[in-house]
């Protein structure tokens, strides 16, 4: 059966049908936004600083996957959380980055670059009628005998050409592992190859650097007797400090022989003995690190 418009019904038809159409396609407007992407914001509370200070960093970036601080020359070298507060110890010039991984996988970095002041060289003082034991002050002339040093037990020992009091210094400190921590005690000894007589000299004075919480004793010895002084972790004894910077130690050679009144300072053999203190047991400390410079004989 066909059917037949007549041509004003045909006309209606249409009609209809384009209304019907813009009815549908009103339905279907959906609105559309451009994506915006992801950005990369951090500041820093300073970036020039003396040595020993700290610096925050603060993340304010947006869109974040991830988060990766690299800080170089600081404490900690590295982190991952939004904000962190960075020590910086030694001076020098120094760049921290920023990385940021955004959620679409796009990553962005941000750097900062840090000046950091070194901490003033401390006064070498060198008395006229000084009695040298070790130093790298080439004005420093006055010699001893020939000296070594020796481990006894346990102590590790380095010399390291610069960040010392004068230069190079002699870094003792323990392995990390067994076997070689397996005795509960330390030693290391400074030594005349001859036996030498002090007994004109008034103090023994060097230069040390420690954080160690450790107690130690600097021990002299002549050949056969043993007289020492002791150090706690908080008396600061003769100038003996634990606080990670180089400091200068005076001590009596007097309160060696009041220790050992047996004590021969016309034949001393062992100038300087590092030893850690019974019944303190380095292996659970495991902080026993101690770096020694400028060490000589004075008389006042």
């Amino acid at each position: 059966m066909t059917i037949k418009f007549n041509p004003i019904a045909q006309l209606k038809y249409i009609l209809l049908m384009f209304l019907a159409g813009l009815i549908s396609c009103e339905d279907d407007v959906r609105e559309v936004y451009l994506y915006k992407k992801g950005t990369i914001e951090a500041t820093a509370s300073n970036t020039a600083i003396k040595s020993g200070e700290t610096i925050t960093y603060t993340d304010s970036s947006t869109k974040i996957r991830a988060i990766k601080w690299t800080f170089q020359g600081g404490a900690p070298g590295a982190s991952i959380e939004p904000n962190v507060e960075v020590k910086y110890t030694k001076g020098g010039t120094f760049t921290t980055t920023l990385e940021i991984t955004h959620v679409d996988n796009t990553i962005q970095k941000k750097t900062f670059t840090i000046e950091v002041e070194a901490p003033a060289t401390p006064p070498i003082v060198i008395p006229a009628d000084a009695l040298k034991i070790y130093s790298d002050n080439p004005d420093f002339t006055k010699t001893a005998p020939v000296l070594n040093w020796v481990s006894s037990n346990q102590f590790v020992i380095k010399e390291v050409a610069d960040d010392g009091y004068e230069g190079a210094f002699r870094n003792f400190t323990l392995p990390a592992a067994a076997p070689a921590t397996e005795a509960k005690w330390a030693m290391a000894i400074l030594q005349f190859v001859n036996f030498t007589d002090i007994s004109s000299y008034t103090y023994i004075n060097m230069a040390v650097r420690t954080t160690s919480t450790g107690k130690i004793r600097f021990r002299m010895k002549d050949a056969s007797n043993t007289g020492y002084v002791e150090f706690d972790a908080t008396s600061n004894l003769y100038g003996l400090k634990r606080d990670g910077a180089w400091n200068m130690v005076k001590i009596p050679i007097a309160d060696y022989k009041k220790q050992n009144v047996a004590l021969d300072l016309t034949k001393i053999k062992d100038i300087l003995v590092l030893r850690s203190v019974d019944p303190e047991d380095v292996r659970a400390l495991n902080n026993y690190t101690f770096d020694i410079d400028h060490i000589y004989l004075s008389k006042q």
